[in-house]
């Protein structure tokens, strides 16, 4: 746990906040989603089920209205006066041919106008029937059929008869019983509101088939109807219909409930007719919701990969704009840790990381005017201590006295001791120079130069040395007293520390803008161990110890202080084989003027 920990700690703040800006919307949507698709699942199971409640009423009130039509058909028939007579003829009494003529012709324009009616039967109380496209198949009375008998025990209601079977009727149509329902009505005395005898009529399924078909529920849905023996009115060639129990659907007028049918779940509604007493019953599978519910999911995880690519692309532009200043900034710093003072951060934003630049930016201007102050100070210090040195020299006396000596041994022909006193004389002149700190690289060369003349003439047999500088560099100018303390160094730690005669060579070269200057001897070297750290030192990585000189450091921090870390000096050696000290100065045309 610590390494992930560790790990998230050492990634980027552009990494962090992609990280958790997509984090923080892939949560959201995936709550989203998931609450999302459970109650809009429960929704749209709720709608279904209002929608195909609604749709099962619907088609109730078209059954309801279509049955009530044929009921005030019978209604009609009860109070023809024809049929009236005729269902008060005594027992054993036949009809005028008159009557009977008159009540075929009402039945006959009936069935006619109605095309859903199939047959209409007239039977009195006394067993005497007369019909249109029906006849007795037995000569067993009528009135003891069993639809007769339901029909006068409820005289103001109209029995309706689905699938009659077992009756003892036929048609001279072709039909089966379960193409067709009867509708029984009781005709009654208007007088007295006794029972005179019954009409029955048989009809079409036909037409509740084409309302039924109409209706379509879901993908694969379906509708039935239940009378109120729970025998099947209507339903559709389904053999899920005959697999659902009446003892499934449960008491009350409405409702809904999920049965499992073959393995699948089925969504049974239903809902109770009040003027028929039939049960619509309309029953969807499960799978039709599901497959709404699982379109809507394909199409919310679709729109939940295209947000997390734009939120991710959005994010990187977003975190981009917020690192990219910082990473300029991080440049910045690298740069001013090298010693590049003169960086500075532009912000066209008024935010806190432009807050911030314009502090790191005040932070550069006060770290140079510190620097600015020490370096004046130093130079003031340098120029003191010069001036000090030039007093108690007296630099015309020095120079005339030099002059003199130089004199007096040209009388005895000492030319060994005119070279020493000319170089000597080279030597102060040029260290002096009128109190300025840079010199053309000619005048630096001939001061090294008369310094090696007079060490010559110490270590003749001990030394010997080499200048090897191009003439086209002599024209650009360097800090002064540069070269002479390394060749002191060269000589005092390298040659004299060595067996046999040594050599040193002074070279120069120039490389972009800068100016490249190696102090080679052929010395004893210096241990790996001292040689890292004085370069340590000297790079500013470690402090300088009292045992070590200060010429070699004094020329590094005079180069840095004026020209930034990026110059001064580096120290090459290799132990019994030599020293190179190099030295990497700006290239300068002119040299500055000393206030």
């Amino acid at each position: 746990m610590k390494a992930y920990l560790r790990y998230w700690q050492d990634r980027s703040i552009r990494f962090k906040l992609n990280c958790i800006f997509l984090l923080i919307i892939l949560i959201s949507i995936l709550s989203l989603s998931f609450w999302g698709s459970r109650a809009y699942s429960n929704y749209s199971e709720n709608q279904a089920d209002q929608s195909t409640l609604q749709m099962i009423h619907q088609v109730e009130s078209n059954v309801d209205y279509y049955i009530e039509h044929l009921k005030d058909i019978l209604h009609y028939l009860g109070q023809d006066a024809n049929i009236e007579q005729f269902m008060k003829l005594d027992a054993g009494q036949d009809p005028s041919r008159l009557v009977v003529a008159e009540i075929e012709k009402t039945l006959s324009m009936y069935v006619e106008r109605n095309k859903e009616v199939m047959g209409i039967m007239l039977v009195n109380k006394n067993g005497t029937f007369t019909s249109h496209e029906m006849y007795r198949i037995t000569r067993d009375p009528l009135t003891e059929e069993s639809w007769y008998q339901d029909a006068i025990k409820a005289p103001s209601e109209t029995m309706i008869i689905s699938n009659p079977i077992g009756r003892n009727v036929s048609t001279t149509l072709n039909y089966s019983s379960y193409d067709v329902m009867s509708l029984v009505h009781a005709v009654q005395d208007p007088v007295t509101k006794q029972v005179m005898g019954v009409v029955l009529m048989d009809l079409r399924m036909d037409m509740i088939k084409s309302i039924f078909e109409n209706v379509k529920l879901g993908q694969s849905g379906f509708m039935y109807i239940l009378d109120h023996k729970g025998n099947i009115v209507y339903a559709p060639t389904n053999e899920i219909v005959y697999r659902i129990q009446g003892k499934w659907l449960p008491d009350g007028s409405q409702g809904s409930f999920t049965q499992e049918i073959k393995g699948h779940d089925y969504r049974i509604l239903f809902n109770d007719s009040i003027t028929n007493k039939w049960r619509f019953i309309g029953v969807i599978p499960n799978d039709d919701y599901q497959k709404v519910v699982k379109d809507i999911q394909l199409y919310t995880l679709i729109v939940t990969l295209i947000t997390i690519v734009l939120a991710a692309l959005l994010s990187t532009y977003f975190t981009g704009t917020l690192v990219r200043p910082i990473r300029k900034l991080m440049s910045l710093m690298r740069h001013v840790k090298n010693g590049e003072l003169n960086q500075r951060f532009v912000s066209e934003t008024k935010d806190e990381i432009g807050q911030l630049g314009d502090s790191f930016n005040h932070m550069l201007e006060e770290i140079k005017h510190l620097i600015n102050l020490v370096y004046e100070e130093q130079k003031k210090k340098r120029e003191a201590e010069l001036q000090v040195l030039q007093a108690q020299i007296k630099p015309h006396f020095l120079y005339n006295t030099l002059d003199t000596l130089q004199w007096m041994a040209q009388e005895y022909e000492a030319d060994d001791i005119i070279e020493v006193i000319g170089a000597l004389t080279n030597l102060f002149r040029i260290g002096l120079n009128r109190g300025n700190e840079w010199i053309p690289i000619r005048d630096e060369v001939k001061h090294a130069e008369s310094y090696m003349i007079i060490q010559m003439s110490r270590y003749m047999d001990k030394l010997d040395f080499k200048f090897d500088i191009p003439e086209s560099l002599y024209q650009y100018h360097v800090l002064k007293l540069i070269l002479q303390p390394l060749i002191e160094n060269a000589i005092y730690h390298g040659i004299k520390a060595r067996s046999g005669k040594g050599k040193i060579t002074i070279a120069a070269e120039q490389k972009l803008d800068l100016i490249c200057f190696r102090i080679t001897d052929d010395g004893a070297g210096i241990p790996p161990e001292k040689l890292e750290e004085m370069n340590q030192i000297l790079h500013g990585e470690k402090k300088r110890e009292d045992h070590y000189g200060i010429g070699l450091f004094n020329v590094n921090e005079r180069i840095q202080l004026t020209y930034g870390t990026s110059y001064g000096l580096q120290i090459y050696s290799e132990l019994g084989k030599g020293t190179t000290v190099e030295i990497k100065h700006p290239k300068l045309q002119e040299a500055k003027k000393t206030e």
